[in-house]
């Protein structure tokens, strides 16, 4: 049955106070997400959201998500799919968009709510392809002999043996088995092409996870009394504890280039060296890891990141910040992008590793910066239209080109 939009402002009053069912609360979103709810569903959202000085009150906005979660997340007393409410807004020129943007990753449906009626360019233009589907599982495996495997192709079971290891493939995760004793030590390459991720475990029971255009290089079967492995791009890390015949612990070393090393005992960090980004950055997340620059070194402590001039490694000093936004750190192994205090240029670098796009700005690079967080399993089309709220515009054409324009 179709409702009025007083009768759409009632259901809004019960979700504001905690009284509205899942299916009235989907039919609400529904109708927010259509486009027949302007002008009254921004007056309505923007009223109890408390806007002041032209933004919106956070804690209204978090106790929003809150609400929506917990209503969308039960059904009749049993859990249901997972449903992520994730807000998306731009920091600043709330003039044009503000309020709360909905992100249901697992319907697939972005709910944008904005103050004004907006009516954004059409992102796929006449004669251009179709939308971009995001990234997803899958590397190429480089073999000690040279031979390399795309996994993304492969099914479960033994992909190859490598020197007293067995490597297989089990649903989606590459992992090391060793069956005896290597006779010499063979080193194995994992590397992802842009819009790929991957997991594997080493043979020492390290897990590790690969986000795209990145890469790790590591024996089949470590032996000796240390661990040593190299990474390009962005790795996380759950380093498994190792000890020796003595009972001494095997340090677990990551080398980041000629002049970086992370130097581990047991612990969960994560390490982001694109070339692209401004710094090497090394966050801890449990245990204690050392970063080791040249002849510069410093201990970190969980919810510490390590920074390192990417342009300067070696010579300049390491700066350690404190009380780093983990989840931000973290959001593409949780399946997530994390826009919090993003330029537009580094949502763009991240678009363009995920999506396996070139990005182009057709008059210059707008001064803009972003809040928020959107699901990784979106196409880039849903994507785009969340950040097109914001005074910028995009258009996809041929050779998976997005051009920026103002």
């Amino acid at each position: 049955m179709a409702y009025t939009p007083d009768q759409y402002k009632e259901l809004f009053q019960r979700l504001i106070n905690s009284s509205l069912s899942p299916g009235d609360t989907q039919r609400l979103l529904d109708w927010l997400g259509s486009n027949d709810h302007d002008p009254v569903a921004a007056e309505l959202i923007l009223k109890q959201l408390e806007v002041a000085d032209g933004r919106p009150d956070e804690a209204a906005m978090q106790a929003l998500e809150a609400r929506l979660h917990n209503i969308l997340t039960l059904d009749n007393g049993e859990q249901t799919a997972e449903v992520a409410v994730i807000p998306f807004y731009r920091k600043t020129g709330w003039r044009v968009a503000a309020a709360v943007a909905v992100l249901l990753t697992v319907a697939g449906l972005y709910l944008l709510i904005t103050r004004k009626p907006a009516t954004p360019a059409p992102l796929v233009q006449t004669n251009t392809p179709a939308d971009i589907a995001p990234g997803r599982e899958g590397a190429i495996l480089e073999l000690s002999d040279g031979r390399k495997l795309v996994l993304d192709s492969l099914g479960n079971g033994m992909v190859a043996t490598q020197e007293g290891s067995a490597v297989v493939l089990n649903n989606g995760e590459l992992q090391y088995r060793p069956a005896s004793d290597a006779s010499e030590i063979v080193y194995n390459t994992v590397s992802t092409p842009k819009g790929r991720q991957f997991r594997l475990q080493l043979a020492d029971g390290t897990k590790v996870w690969l986000n795209a255009a990145s890469s790790l290089r590591y024996p089949a079967v470590f032996a000796g009394n240390e661990r040593l492995v190299e990474v390009t791009g962005e790795v996380y890390f759950e380093v498994a504890k190792q000890t020796d015949e003595s009972g001494k612990r095997k340090p677990f070393r990551v080398k980041i280039n000629d002049q970086t090393q992370v130097e581990v005992l047991g612990t969960h960090f994560n390490i982001n060296s694109y070339t692209d980004e401004a710094s090497i950055n090394t966050t801890l997340l449990e245990g204690s890891v050392r970063i080791v620059n040249g002849q510069q070194n410093t201990l970190l402590q969980p919810g510490q990141q390590a920074q390192i001039n990417g342009k300067s490694a070696g010579t300049k000093a390491i700066r350690v910040v404190n009380d780093v936004a983990l989840d931000k750190v973290m959001a593409w192994k949780d399946g997530l992008f994390d826009f919090q205090d993003a330029s537009l240029e580094e949502v763009m670098r991240q678009l363009e590793r995920w999506y396996d796009l070139e990005i182009v700005y057709e008059k210059g690079i707008p001064k803009l910066e972003f809040v928020g967080k959107m699901g990784r399993d979106l196409s880039l089309a849903n994507v785009l239209r969340g950040l097109e709220m914001s005074n910028v515009h995009f258009r996809i054409e041929e050779g998976r080109r997005l051009v920026v324009f103002p």
